[in-house]
C-alpha cells in the first residue's frame, strides 16, 4: 500500500462543522467526550491533556494565515518527492528573471493537462540556468513548534481518526508521511494530521520538507504545482 493510499485510510468520509479555530473548549469537550463514550473509551483516560492540547491547538489555529480550505494548495505525500526534485533542479519558474515576463502562478491547471506539464517546466525557459534551484531540507519538527496556514481544521476529522486509528506515535503515518513547511514554519499541505498530533502528542516529531522560501510565495507556487499534477483544491 503505498503512503497516499495509507493516509486516504485515516480520513473519514462526512461533511465537517465543528472548526478548531472557532469552537470554544467546552463545546469542543463535550463533543470529544461523546464520540469518545460512543467508542467505549473514557476522554480522561486516553487524552489526559485533552484540555491543555486542545487551547494550543485553537491559539495556533487562531494565528493562522486564514486561508480557506479550499484555496489551499494539494500536495500529497506521494507526489512530495517529485516536488522536492522539480524545486531542486530549477525546473519551476519561482524566481526573476520569469519566462512569463512576471511570476506566472495560475490556478486550473489540472484541467489542461498539457498546460500543466508546461507550466513546471518554465523554469527551463525564463534564460537562467541557477535562479529557480532551491534546496529544501529533509527534517523532523514537533508540531507544537509547527504553524498552521488554513483557517479550517475540522475537529471531528481529527477525534474519529485518533478514536480509530489511536494516539499518534513516532511509527505512525500521521508522524511519517512527509508535509512540506515554509521557512517560518507554516504548514502548506497535512493540516489534518497535525491537528492530530496536536491534541495526542504535541512533541511527536513530523517529517517535513522546510523549503526556504516565504509561505505567502510558497502558497502561489504549491496551487500551480499541485493543479499541474492533478491535484483540485479540497472544498
Amino acid at each position: 500500500m503505498n503512503i497516499s493510499n495509507l493516509i486516504s485510510n485515516y480520513i473519514i468520509a462526512g461533511k465537517y462543522n465543528i472548526n478548531c479555530a472557532t469552537t470554544s473548549l467546552k463545546n469542543a469537550r463535550r463533543y470529544v467526550e461523546n464520540q469518545f463514550n460512543k467508542a467505549d473509551k473514557n476522554l480522561d483516560e486516553e487524552l489526559p491533556d485533552f484540555d491543555k492540547n486542545y487551547l494550543n491547538l485553537h491559539t495556533a489555529c487562531n494565528k493562522a494565515l486564514d486561508v480557506p480550505r479550499i484555496e489551499m494548495p494539494v500536495i500529497e505525500p506521494d507526489d512530495i518527492d517529485q516536488f522536492n526534485k522539480d524545486i531542486k533542479t530549477g525546473r519551476v519558474d519561482i524566481f526573476a528573471p520569469y519566462s512569463k515576463g512576471k511570476l506566472y502562478t495560475p490556478t486550473g491547471l489540472e484541467r489542461d493537462r498539457k498546460e500543466g506539464k508546461n507550466w513546471i517546466k518554465l523554469g527551463y525557459k525564463d534564460g537562467s540556468i541557477n535562479d529557480d534551484k532551491i534546496k529544501a531540507k529533509l527534517v523532523r519538527i514537533p508540531a507544537k513548534k509547527l504553524i498552521p496556514t488554513q483557517s479550517q481544521i475540522w475537529l471531528e476529522k481529527i477525534v474519529n481518526n485518533i478514536i480509530k486509528f489511536g494516539i499518534p506515535a513516532s511509527n505512525s503515518p500521521v508522524a511519517n508521511a512527509t508535509i512540506i513547511v515554509s521557512k517560518e514554519g507554516y504548514i502548506l499541505d497535512g493540516h489534518h494530521r497535525y491537528g492530530q498530533a496536536m491534541i495526542g502528542n504535541p512533541d511527536l516529531k513530523m517529517r517535513c520538507l522546510k523549503v526556504p522560501i516565504g509561505i505567502k510565495l510558497l502558497l502561489k507556487i504549491g496551487r500551480s504545482y499541485g493543479n499541474a499534477i492533478g491535484r483540485e483544491q479540497k472544498g
